[in-house]
């Protein structure tokens, strides 16, 4: 999934050799338009960032194309990465970033990095932890805070079920992830094609819902890895795959709350298997 990463240097680096671009006109303004304007669901190039979702996509072996800062984070060396020497260095126009990002989230910082190749469900077979499989998470929040759960508790990958995503390398994603998108294999499939590998890897299903009547302590007695299925708040995990379940938990919770984040959730069903 990963290609050869850029060289971390050992210090900050400093900006004096850093290109100006004050114009949106100015060739490099314009392709960084160009990547932030690509809705494609196979991108050559993307954008990372912050210093921290930089430096743990080197570490996951993204190799940056080139870092870009703005000047109003020039002089602030904790917003500064550090990236290899090979790195070509922009010092961006606080006006032309403003342009460039226009309705998106502006970043101070942020790099421009190779794709690396998405993954698909071939590359979950044979592994030895846990999938997470998310049937309908829509919001890319709650996505990136259950992969960054995900590589904490050592589950081997992410299904996403209709998630609303072209791709796993969403600018949004990456960003919500810290990062941590490129070092744990997030799958986009349908539900066939997912329920299809889980029958043939001899995967159990274990979905999570209020009206279970097994607690979800009780998931510790299971010894083989398993899929556990998270749906959305709203409308929770479809009926297709809640009828295929093996093992079907609930949360105990104390009585008037009504329901837990889907992020909270996953934790801790991932923390109790891992416990078993």
């Amino acid at each position: 999934m990963h290609m050869a990463a850029s060289t971390i240097t050992s210090k900050a680096p400093t900006h004096s050799d850093a290109r100006a671009i004050d114009s949106v006109r100015h060739p490099v303004a314009r392709r960084i338009a160009d990547v932030l304007r690509n809705r494609s669901s196979k991108p050559r190039t993307v954008v990372i960032d912050d210093a921290e979702n930089i430096e743990q996509a080197i570490a996951s072996g993204i190799r940056l194309d080139s870092l870009y800062i703005t000047r109003s984070a020039a002089s602030d060396q904790s917003a500064s990465p550090h990236v290899g020497d090979d790195v070509p260095r922009y010092l961006l126009d606080d006006r032309v970033a403003s342009e460039l990002f226009g309705d998106q989230k502006h970043a101070r910082v942020f790099a421009l990095a190779r794709a690396p190749r998405t993954p698909g469900l071939d590359d979950l077979r044979g592994t030895r932890g846990d999938l997470v499989v998310l049937d309908g998470v829509r919001l890319v929040g709650n996505i990136g805070a259950i992969t960054r759960t995900s590589c904490a508790l050592g589950a081997a990958g992410i299904i996403l079920l209709d998630s609303g995503l072209r791709t796993t390398l969403d600018r949004r994603l990456i960003r919500a992830s810290r990062g941590l998108v490129f070092s744990l294999p997030v799958v986009l499939a349908s539900r066939a094609e997912c329920t299809e590998f889980l029958q043939q890897e001899r995967v159990s299903i274990a979905t999570l819902s209020a009206e279970a009547e097994s607690s979800l302590r009780s998931i510790r007695s299971v010894s083989d890895r398993i899929a556990i299925v998270l749906g959305s708040e709203r409308s929770g995990v479809s009926q297709d795959l809640h009828d295929l379940a093996n093992h079907r938990y609930s949360i105990p919770m104390t009585p008037g709350v009504e329901s837990l984040n889907v992020s909270v959730a996953a934790a801790i069903a991932l923390y109790e298997h891992g416990a078993g």
